[in-house]
């Protein structure tokens, strides 16, 4: 059975290349079998794009699993965007939710921590050539956790890792520099429904804040860091809701970090700050129903504004921004059970690309190219 539907979904791709018009933006996106991967059809949570081996291009990281216990894999780019090497991530597997990359031992290459459901989540140390080996465990890091984020909260140049709770607290763990972390501090309050976060200075006082997207009917949040990792919690206004993904971005070009949320079931949220560091009340954006479940913040078409590419259940998508924050939406032509996206130059040819995690199909890169580009 597994076969037909893989045989069915590469036929379907052979069709899948297109031009979205947007403005006086013409854009080509190309998805063809052979830039397909994880044709194992793995329910893959989240991507992670590095440079793992040290060649120049741009690597990927496979959390599979979800709930259910899956092999994680880094698959390895040969330069035009095809993943034609594998090799698994640990001698176990797990439900991995996501992978997330950084020298956490100051080595000089990216090593790795596995953050998976219900489960410890795991250290890898990289040798330099994608190759990890498991390295530790990080203590009291088990739960039902959905999202992290490597960052120096402390400024002491060391990784620290954030990680996000379904049902529970969120938890900070303070790196040493070379590949441990501390027990964890909660971070404010009891986060439920934390299913996304992401990392940035909102207030431009030099120290990372945080941004978590929570669904459930709970309200997501900013936490403000005070500068040494003691975080203020500020509710977004009217942000009840299913909200699975959230980034920070300058999405008006006033030089001010905002805010966006995407969720589910409703359309989509986008704060955008003032001059007193406050919010204005949210601008909606998007269609209800469209399903997202991922979200990246880039400039797609290089107009010197950000855009987003959005993974959903369906057809993905593309939200161009006109500058001030109001957006054209459009539809990528394929089609699957997107849970994670990540955007980078996966080809070197200087356009962004875009990295689906897609759930029960093949994963999928999505090459771009910029009309009039070489």
């Amino acid at each position: 059975m597994r076969g037909k539907m893989l045989l069915s979904y590469l036929l379907a791709t052979l069709s899948v290349s297109g031009v979205v018009f947007a403005q006086d933006r013409a854009l080509s996106f190309n998805q063809h079998p052979f830039l397909t991967f994880d044709i194992a059809e793995h329910l893959t949570a989240d991507v992670t794009l590095a440079d793992l081996d040290g060649d120049g291009d741009l690597d990927v990281l496979t959390a599979n699993g979800r709930h259910w216990a899956e092999q994680d894999f880094v698959f390895l780019n040969a330069g035009s965007g095809r993943m034609l090497e594998a090799r698994p991530i640990g001698e176990q597997i797990g439900a991995s939710y996501t992978i997330q990359a950084g020298d956490l031992d100051k080595d000089g290459d990216l090593d790795a921590i596995v953050v998976r459901d219900n489960l410890t989540a795991l250290v890898f140390e990289n040798d330099g050539h994608a190759i990890f080996s498991l390295i530790g465990e990080i203590a009291k890091s088990a739960g039902p956790t959905r999202s992290a984020r490597l960052l120096d909260v402390d400024g002491d140049s060391n990784l620290d890792l954030v990680m996000v709770t379904r049902r529970g607290t969120d938890r900070l763990y303070i790196g040493d520099g070379e590949g441990g972390f501390g027990l964890p501090a909660d971070l404010p309050g009891d986060g439920y429904g934390s299913t996304g976060v992401d990392v940035g200075d909102f207030d431009a006082d030099g120290d990372y804040d945080l941004l978590i997207a929570r669904r459930d009917g709970a309200a997501s949040v900013l936490l403000n860091n005070q500068g040494s990792g003691d975080f203020h919690a500020i509710a977004l206004p009217a942000s009840e809701g299913d909200h699975r993904k959230a980034v920070f971005a300058d999405m008006n070009g006033d030089e001010r970090v905002d805010i966006i949320l995407t969720g589910t079931t409703g359309v989509h949220l986008l704060y955008e700050q003032s001059e007193e560091e406050e919010f204005t009340e949210p601008k909606l954006f998007g269609r209800t129903g469209d399903n997202v479940q991922a979200v990246a913040a880039v400039d797609i078409d290089a107009d010197g504004d950000i855009d987003l590419v959005a993974g959903a259940d369906g057809n993905n998508l593309l939200y161009f921004n006109d500058g001030s924050g109001v957006f054209q939406r459009e539809t990528l032509p394929n089609s699957a059970d997107t849970y994670g996206v990540a955007v980078g130059d996966m080809n070197g040819d200087g356009a962004i690309d875009f990295v689906f995690a897609n759930s029960g199909t093949a994963n999928d890169v999505v090459l771009t190219r910029l009309r009039g580009a070489n």
